[in-house]
Parts: C-alpha cells; sequence; structure tokens
C-alpha cells in the first residue's frame, strides 16, 4: 500500500475506520440491554447504523489526519488513535454491576479483534487479486485489519474508559479504583503524549506486529 497516494489510503480506510470504533458500540450497547440497562436502546445505540454512533471528529477526523500523515510520511497505516460516542450506560439498572461492566469491556475487545478476523476471511477471499475491485477490496481488507488490531491494542492500555482500565476500575481495591479514576479526564493527554513522542509505537508495535503476522499469513494457507 506504499505506492497509494494520500486520497486513495483514505479510501480504502473509511469503512475499517468507521466499522473498528462504530461496531463495539454497538455491540456493547446490546450486550448492556441484555443485561437489563436500556439507556443505550433509548439513545438509538443499539442501531445497526454506524452513523449513530461515529463522532465526526474521533471516528474521522483524527485517525483521517494520522493516516493522511503516515502516508506522507511512507510509514502505511500503522497504530491509529479514535474514539466513538460515549455509549450512555446506567449501572444502576445492572444486578451486578461489577460483573456486568467486565462483559461490557470483554465485548469491545473481542468485537474489535473479531473484527480483525473478519477482514482476514476477506483478505482470503480476494488473495492475489492484480486490478479492479477485488484488488481494492483487498487492500481495504489489509487496511482493515490493521485498524481494527490497533484499536484492539489501544483498549489494552490500563486507563479508563478503554476496556481494560474500565476492568481495573471494578477489580482494584477502592483505594487504587478511586486513584485510577482520577486519571480519567487526563487519557486522552496522555493518549496525545504518547502519540506525539512515538511511545505509543515503541509500546505496542512489537504487539502489533506479533498479531497482525499470523492473522495476514493465515490468509495464503
Amino acid at each position: 500500500m506504499d505506492s497509494l497516494n494520500i486520497f486513495q489510503q483514505l479510501a480504502i480506510s473509511l469503512l475499517p475506520l468507521l466499522l473498528a470504533l462504530t461496531v463495539p458500540m454497538i455491540v456493547q450497547a446490546r450486550v448492556a440491554l441484555a443485561l437489563g440497562d436500556t439507556t443505550g436502546k433509548q439513545y438509538g445505540r443499539t442501531s445497526l447504523n454506524p452513523l449513530s454512533h461515529a463522532d465526526p471528529i474521533g471516528t474521522l477526523v483524527v485517525p483521517g489526519v494520522m493516516i493522511a500523515l503516515g502516508n506522507l510520511a511512507g510509514s502505511g497505516g500503522g497504530l491509529l488513535i479514535g474514539w466513538a460516542k460515549p455509549l450512555p450506560i446506567s449501572y444502576r439498572n445492572f444486578r451486578d454491576p461489577r460483573s456486568a461492566a467486565i462483559k461490557l469491556a470483554s465485548s469491545a475487545l473481542a468485537s474489535k479483534f473479531l473484527l480483525a478476523l473478519g477482514w482476514a476471511f476477506v483478505l482470503k477471499a480476494t488473495y492475489g487479486a492484480t486490478e479492479g475491485v477485488p484488488l481494492g477490496v483487498s487492500m481495504m481488507a489489509l487496511q482493515g485489519i490493521a485498524i481494527s488490531l490497533s484499536f484492539f491494542l489501544l483498549n489494552l492500555l490500563p486507563l479508563p474508559p478503554f476496556a481494560l482500565g474500565t476492568m481495573l476500575l471494578v477489580t482494584l481495591p477502592p483505594r487504587q479504583a478511586q486513584m485510577l479514576e482520577r486519571i480519567q479526564p487526563y487519557t486522552f493527554w496522555i493518549i496525545l503524549a504518547l502519540a506525539v513522542t512515538g511511545l505509543f509505537g515503541i509500546i505496542f508495535q512489537p504487539l502489533f506486529s506479533l498479531l497482525y503476522g499470523p492473522i495476514s499469513v493465515t490468509v495464503s494457507l
């Protein structure tokens, strides 16, 4: 994909971006509904329409700019930062709020990883394409794997409101949980600092490569 210009790179990234950031929101809203909380449904967040969950800045602008800058720098898709609209949840509606929080966070992680696997099947179906629409779909699938894994890894950061951070909030002793909760207003700035300094890539690139390799290699089997 190094030969693609900025507009081509953005074109093949749009659908993977939209799905990677909104499908987990749909899954979490439906898991919350199954567990007894109707808040997400009341706000239309159980809808299968990705646009109901997309945040213009976090879903399109920020990751789009990162993809464009990566293209200019010749670094390809790489690791990305992005977000969807916050999902409204009322934990008072759950019988066991702690268990519900863990299930919701786990569903977010699982859906992101399954999206990467889904794109791998698309890649397998178009494997070897050299021109036309099949080639475009194949390149989109490669980008889909990379983007889905990027957001999967982002949610492994031990910071709320990311999935692992949410799990820690409900499992740590009260004092440590309160300390972690105080960090949440600064999570965005921490992520931004990690991205600007390149530490985000240093921390997660080895794990990204470890996951990306086997998923993409299985396509040729």
